[in-house]
């Protein structure tokens, strides 16, 4: 009983991975949405994290512009032989809460503000207006006079905030500068 052997016929080709020709290989559509959502999950999550950050970077920035423009002072007052005042300014009717009008200046006389249009822009060395640090807040500003030695009076010279964070900006007797956080939630600034 010799069963009928077929003889072998040409056996069909395989790819690499085991797919026979004629079959799509890829992702279907519900493959590719549930991806998406979950891309989409992943973005949300870090959105908030990403705007905090954004806000900080943002507040340490304008902290630490003051502080340079305050040892700016100091060096081109020792430079005149004449002493620097450098006042900020904040604005008691807001045009928006998205727009804040504070300022500082560091200018040749203390009658100089920045917040004054009238004021003659000789007297002014520098002024610096709240948009160029969006979502930041001066909450409270001391006017410094720096002296021609480089002494000013220690105090504190601002206050600048963003969502719940603030950081401080003092002045030492010798008139340096420094910021510091008083809540010490920041690893890149000392705590006050």
């Amino acid at each position: 009983m010799n069963a009928a052997r077929h003889p072998p016929g040409p056996a069909a080709p395989r790819r690499r991975g085991g797919s026979v020709p004629g079959c799509a290989r890829g992702l279907t559509l519900l493959e590719l949405a549930l991806v998406m959502a979950v891309l989409a999950i992943l973005g949300a999550l870090a959105v908030p994290s990403m705007a905090a950050r954004l806000r900080a970077e943002r507040l340490q920035t304008a902290a630490e512009m003051y502080a340079a423009d305050i040892a700016d002072a100091r060096h081109e007052a020792a430079r005149r032989g004449q002493a620097l005042h450098i006042e900020a300014h904040a604005s008691s009717a807001p045009v928006a809460p998205a727009q804040p009008t504070w300022c500082w200046s560091v200018a040749v006389s203390p009658d100089c503000p920045c917040g004054d249009a009238a004021a003659a822009s000789t007297c002014r060395l520098k002024i610096v207006p709240a948009q160029e640090h969006p979502g930041v807040s001066l909450v409270q500003a001391q006017p410094v006079k720096v002296q021609p030695d480089g002494q000013a009076t220690p105090t504190l010279a601002a206050v600048f905030a963003a969502g719940d964070r603030q950081l401080h900006v003092q002045i030492s007797r010798f008139g340096r500068a420094r910021v510091c956080d008083p809540a010490g939630t920041s690893s890149r600034v000392p705590r006050c």
